[in-house]
């Protein structure tokens, strides 16, 4: 039989490790928005949406700076596509482990994400993650949203939503958020 003492310590030490599930289910709910951005219409297309959700950003930025011109890069994007390549990026992500829903966005290069998305997804696993992709492009989602499928079978990939440039509304972006039931 249990002492008085006894007894409330157990009850406070069940109600200290209640109460720390708790922070941490709180804390795992939250929304981290995800983007790479060369000309800035993901950039934009990620500010609005984490706006939104009153979610936190983060941008995938690579080590070694794309070149400014729009040929060049398209070039080199194709060049490191084909090669399989898998730009640096810089090591600044965020503890990924305290959010559950991941909003990825990407330009579309050569009909898949960017190559700096690729190095991304290679170093995280957001395995048990729900996952929206956005992609803004001059040709469609194309692969892109397969590419997030491919690389995570194990999170769950949502509908993804795909806009030309940087023509994206708000009203679009909450259509996308409400049909996929976040926000």
């Amino acid at each position: 039989m249990l002492t008085r003492k006894e007894f409330l310590k157990a009850i406070l030490l069940a109600a200290a490790a209640g109460s720390t599930t708790l922070v941490q289910a709180q804390t795992a709910s939250k929304t981290l928005v995800v983007y790479y951005s060369w000309s800035g219409n993901t950039r934009e297309m990620a500010q609005a949406i984490a706006k939104e959700l009153k979610a936190d950003i983060y941008e995938i930025r690579t080590v070694t700076p794309y070149p400014e011109a729009y040929n060049a890069t398209v070039d080199l994007a194709h060049e490191q596509l084909r090669q399989n390549a898998r730009p640096a990026i810089q090591k600044d992500v965020p503890d990924l482990s305290q959010y559950s829903t991941i909003l990825l966005g990407t330009p579309n290069w050569w009909s898949h994400v960017a190559m700096p998305v690729f190095t991304f997804m290679d170093q995280n696993d957001l395995s048990g993650k729900v996952i929206l992709p956005f992609v803004t492009h001059g040709g469609g989602m194309s692969s892109c949203e397969r590419n997030i499928r491919n690389k995570y079978p194990k999170a769950d990939v949502r509908e993804g939503l795909a806009v030309y440039g940087s023509s994206f509304s708000l009203d679009e972006i909450r259509q996308w958020l409400k049909e996929n039931k976040i926000g």
